[in-house]
């Protein structure tokens, strides 16, 4: 009995020993594992912006040449309109648009058999004048031979001298006659004032014109120039000889060109002057009538900050940078002076020693955050 007692309570101690050690171990595996180094952790800071030092750049001193925009179109130096001078019925028209024609070449014929015949009678009305003033001239010679001799009064000789004068006063005016019937009918052959190419013909084989017609339109398009207007208050940068870029619509490439000629005088209208330039490359024909901007390049060169142009946001309306100063984002904006794209570089003003321009694009919602600088390697 006392042998089975002992048992029982052995066996009693040794189960409540493994039930204490299975509750160590289920609580030892609720306990979380702590690591033995906590990693760091980049602390967040909604008044600080963290940029590298390769997205910014620190602007340079640099020159620009003063820069003055305008706009115009390109036209021809040499062109003509030819208006009928004669009313009549166009017989033959030799001549298309697009077609090249040479000074003094025949482009229209019309039908001008009245002047033709008017020019025929001046001719025989000249003629025959001519043949009396021939007669009163030997009229005069005879009479004064006779005079010399006794023969005739002073008052008959002198009567024979002022025959002739009439008659000769009579051939001048069947000269002019026959200029304005020889006039008439060369008006009924149309030639070309000027070498160049046909850009308009109004008239067909069989059609009657009226004096004042249009006929034909013509320009020369190897002498071409720059037309273009500058408000009255921009005339300081109207000098000849001035420099000139600029870009025909329709065309990428850039042109350039000198200024020629400037008007004398305002529109009292626009209050605009008018001013031309001389282009400095072969432009093609096609770009007769186009329109073209660009800018008048000044002779002075101004002081400003040279900075990568892919920096500059809203290039073209209102440009402005993002940029770091006195450790603070800021959004400034700039005067674009000048433009090199094929280098990446341009001239502006508005910027001040210390700034550092961002290549990156920032928001509204990081001006005046502290920006913290790092180097990656």
């Amino acid at each position: 009995m006392g042998n089975a007692f002992w048992k029982f309570k052995y066996l009693y101690s040794l189960k409540q020993l493994s039930l204490l050690s299975v509750c160590l171990m289920l609580v030892a595996c609720s306990q979380p594992e702590l690591p033995k180094e906590k990693a760091p952790t980049q602390a967040t800071n909604n008044n600080t912006i963290e940029l590298i030092q390769q997205d910014l750049v620190a602007p340079q001193t640099g020159l620009a040449i003063s820069k003055t925009p305008f706009s115009g179109t390109i036209r021809a130096i040499n062109q003509s309109s030819i208006q009928a001078q004669v009313s009549a019925t166009a017989t033959q028209v030799t001549m298309q648009v697009g077609e090249k024609v040479k000074i003094g070449q025949v482009l229209l014929q019309l039908n001008n058999h009245d002047n033709a015949a008017r020019l025929a009678q001046s001719h025989a009305n000249l003629m025959s004048t001519k043949a009396q003033a021939n007669q009163a001239e030997l009229m005069v010679q005879r009479k004064k031979r006779l005079y010399d001799q006794g023969f005739i009064s002073k008052v008959e000789y002198e009567q024979s001298q002022v025959d002739y004068k009439a008659q000769l006063e009579n051939v001048k005016a069947q000269q002019a006659n026959v200029d304005i019937a020889q006039k008439a009918n060369q008006d009924g052959v149309i030639k070309s004032p000027i070498s160049g190419v046909i850009t308009k013909r109004q008239v067909e084989p069989g059609q009657t014109v009226t004096i004042g017609q249009t006929l034909f339109e013509i320009v020369d398009p190897d002498h071409l120039e720059i037309q273009a207007k500058l408000p009255v208050e921009q005339q300081t940068a109207l000098k000849i000889g001035h420099k000139i870029e600029y870009k025909i619509q329709g065309n990428p490439q850039d042109f350039t060109a000198q200024l020629s000629r400037i008007s004398p005088i305002a529109d009292q209208t626009s209050r605009q002057v008018d001013f031309y330039a001389q282009p400095e490359q072969n432009i093609p024909s096609l770009s007769i009538g186009a329109f073209i901007e660009g800018n008048i390049l000044g002779n002075q060169q101004i002081d400003g900050f040279q900075i990568p142009l892919d920096s500059i946001q809203d290039l073209k309306t209102k440009p402005y940078v993002w940029l770091i100063r006195n450790q603070k984002v800021h959004k400034e904006a700039v005067n674009v002076l000048g433009q090199q794209p094929e280098n990446n570089l341009a001239i502006v003003k508005g910027l001040q020693l210390g700034d550092l321009i961002s290549r990156i694009k920032l928001s509204t919602q990081d001006v005046n955050k502290t920006a913290i600088i790092t180097q990656v390697r």
